[in-house]
């Protein structure tokens, strides 16, 4: 792989995960602070991230094999 791709990819998960970890650690304090939301509110707000995470591959499987061709 050329270094400049290799840069490039790098730059882009480093921000990402940087971008990712800036809301995902203070959406609790965010939501107890300015929302009044309960421990169990809050609970539910993070586990939204987990049920996408199991739905999403056969969503996107589904539209993958419907509009790009797998042979090459």
């Amino acid at each position: 792989m050329k270094k400049s791709i290799h840069f490039q990819l790098s730059f882009m998960m480093f921000l990402e995960f940087f971008i990712w970890g800036g809301w995902f650690v203070t959406l609790g304090s965010f939501m107890g602070n300015n929302l009044s939301a309960t421990g169990a509110e809050t609970g539910m707000a993070y586990s939204t991230q987990s049920w996408g995470a199991i739905i999403a591959p056969f969503i996107i499987g589904l539209i993958a094999d419907r509009f790009f061709n797998a042979e090459k």
